[in-house]
């Protein structure tokens, strides 16, 4: 089937997709200092950015053995973390979320308020962490200081909660959401009870999964939550990008090089129901019903990349629990990516609607 038939079914079952949808998204925070990193600066008011992370390498590189002073300019404090921003373009989807998390305690953040208030519930175990995110057109430099997330770990969530409230709130979701798994460095023991939890229940929810790049990780770790995720009792989905893909596919001894034949060669190795890789470029899916690939809308100078991934994550799942087809589902995460790399925010449903039938009048070309 061509990419453009794929997307008109996409857009014709995201307007019949009315009814509310409840999701468990987690299990980080930060807030994000979005970053420009001057190249030239031409008077008080205008500079010329570094554009790629290549040229920032070489500018680093250019260096060694010396000094520098390299000029960061300041451009936005939002919201951040993978599980946070992942959230917030659900809910601007028209889901309910119930999130857990590193947002403020015992107050919440006031970067996160008005996200917490859009929520059904927030569960919150410590403050958020803080990242400086330098923003290139092709990419972005994450420079996280996160501390404080040790204190996301099973024990504390118990204690706030309780095991019969978290039995009460897997049985309410449709979907559990673990997210930065890389930086929550007791994620595990939350992934093994909420696998125990689910064990005994009838009506299970699905879960979704983002590693985010476990470069930092052990081959050790990343194999021990592997092992978590294969053994998880219902539908699951692991997502990925381009590079992510590269250190799993590496853990796993799996060989492609293209994201379409990683995503097969992951989904049957580990067992589960489905692996999604997204490159800037586009998305891949491999499940039971299909193996396939699909180009998303992309654009040489995005206003905003930080966030991209969970937007995409977002677009996905909420396609997923509508019940598409999984390239379907990748044509809403691709959507909804594109929309907010050239808009900085999460598009509403109506705005992702127009997004994809613009797209959609394209041809699936330049938009």
């Amino acid at each position: 089937m061509k990419q453009v038939d794929v997307l008109q079914k996409a857009i014709e079952k995201l307007n019949n997709f009315t009814y509310k949808k409840h999701l468990l998204v987690g299990f980080d925070g930060f807030v994000d200092e979005i970053i420009h990193v001057v190249n030239k600066r031409k008077n008080k008011d205008e500079y010329e950015r570094i554009r790629d992370i290549t040229g920032f390498s070489e500018r680093i590189a250019s260096v060694a053995g010396l000094s520098a002073n390299i000029e960061l300019v300041p451009i936005q404090t939002k919201l951040g973390g993978n599980g946070p921003i992942m959230a917030n373009s659900i809910i601007a989807q028209g889901q309910d979320v119930t999130y857990i998390g590193a947002i403020g305690n015992p107050y919440i953040d006031p970067v996160f308020k008005p996200f917490a208030d859009s929520c059904r519930r927030v569960i919150s175990l410590t403050d958020p962490g803080h990242t400086d995110a330098l923003e290139f057109y092709d990419g972005k430099i994450m420079l996280g200081k996160m501390n404080n997330l040790v204190d996301v770990n099973i024990d504390n969530l118990l204690e706030e909660s309780g095991k019969e409230e978290l039995e009460k709130i897997l049985s309410e979701v449709d979907m559990v959401a673990f997210t930065n798994w890389t930086m929550l460095a007791n994620l595990n023991g939350i992934i093994e009870y909420f696998g125990e939890l689910m064990e005994n229940m009838d009506n299970r929810p699905s879960v979704f999964i983002d590693l985010a790049d476990p470069k930092k990780r052990t081959n050790e770790d990343i194999e021990k939550v592997l092992e978590l995720i294969s053994d998880l009792p219902t539908d699951t989905i692991l997502g990925m990008n381009m590079s992510e893909s590269g250190i799993i596919s590496e853990v796993l001894g799996i060989k492609a090089k293209d994201a379409r034949g990683r995503a097969e060669g992951i989904r049957k190795q580990m067992g589960i129901s489905c692996v999604v890789i997204h490159p800037v470029n586009g998305a891949a899916v491999s499940h039971e019903k299909e193996t396939l690939w699909v180009e998303g809308p992309y654009t040489e100078e995005p206003r905003l990349t930080t966030g991209a991934g969970d937007n995409f994550n977002a677009g996905f799942c909420n396609a997923w629990l509508g019940g598409f087809e999984p390239g379907e589902c990748l044509i809403a995460g691709v959507c909804t990516s594109g929309f907010y790399v050239r808009n900085a925010r999460s598009p509403a449903r109506d705005e992702l609607l127009g997004f994809m039938n613009q797209w959609h009048a394209s041809g699936c070309g330049d938009i």
